[in-house]
C-alpha cells in the first residue's frame, strides 16, 4: 500500500538513516498501517487526506504522533506526493526516537525533512539541529544548524561484551 510506505518513510527512515553510522539500515515495515485521530477530513478535489488531533499512525514497531497529519496526492493517480505531519511530532521504533515541530516526506525526491527543533535519541546518544534532512535514495542524511542554534551531536561508546 502507498500510504504504507510513505508512513513508513516517515516513522523509520528519520531515524535509521541519520544513526546510520551506528546502526545499519532497518528493515522495511511489513503489515496494515493503523492511524488514528479525533477527525478526518478527505478532500477529493484538492486531494488531500487530513487528519486531525491526537494523531497516532502505527505499523508494526514503527509509531508517529503528531497533532495533525496531511496526506497530498498528485492529480493523476494514487501514489503519494507527499506527506506532511504537524505539531509535536514524535516518531518512535525501539528506543530510537525522533522529534520536531514539523515532518515533510517527499516522495518523488526520496527526501524526509524535520524542522521545529529536531532531534534523533538512540538511548543515549543524541543528534539535534535546526533541520534533520534524509536522502532516502542516496542513504545520507544531513543536519543542518542556523543564526539560532548549531548542530549537535553526542554519541556513547557501545562497551564492548566480554
Amino acid at each position: 500500500m502507498k500510504l504504507a510506505s510513505a508512513l513508513l518513510f516517515l516513522g523509520m527512515l528519520i531515524v535509521s538513516s541519520v544513526l546510520a553510522a551506528e546502526k545499519p539500515a532497518l528493515p522495511r515495515q511489513e503489515g496494515p498501517i493503523d492511524i488514528t485521530s479525533d477527525r478526518l477530513e478527505a478532500d477529493d478535489a484538492a486531494k488531500t487526506v487530513r487528519f486531525l488531533g491526537q494523531v497516532v499512525a502505527r505499523q508494526g514497531d514503527v509509531t508517529l504522533t503528531a497533532q495533525e497529519m496531511v496526506i497530498f496526492l498528485p492529480p493523476q493517480g494514487e501514489e503519494i506526493d507527499r506527506i506532511e505531519a504537524f505539531g509535536d511530532v514524535r516518531i518512535v521504533q525501539g528506543e530510537r526516537v525522533a522529534t520536531g515541530q514539523k515532518a515533510l516526506y517527499l516522495n518523488r525526491q526520496g527526501e524526509i525533512h524535520l524542522t521545529g527543533s529536531p532531534k534523533v535519541h538512540q538511548g543515549r546518544d543524541l543528534i539535534a539541529g535546526e533541520e534533520i534532512i534524509v536522502y532516502l535514495n542516496e542513504e545520507r542524511s544531513v543536519v543542518k544548524g542556523g543564526a539560532e542554534s548549531r548542530v549537535k551531536a553526542i554519541f556513547h561508546p557501545q562497551e564492548k561484551q566480554p
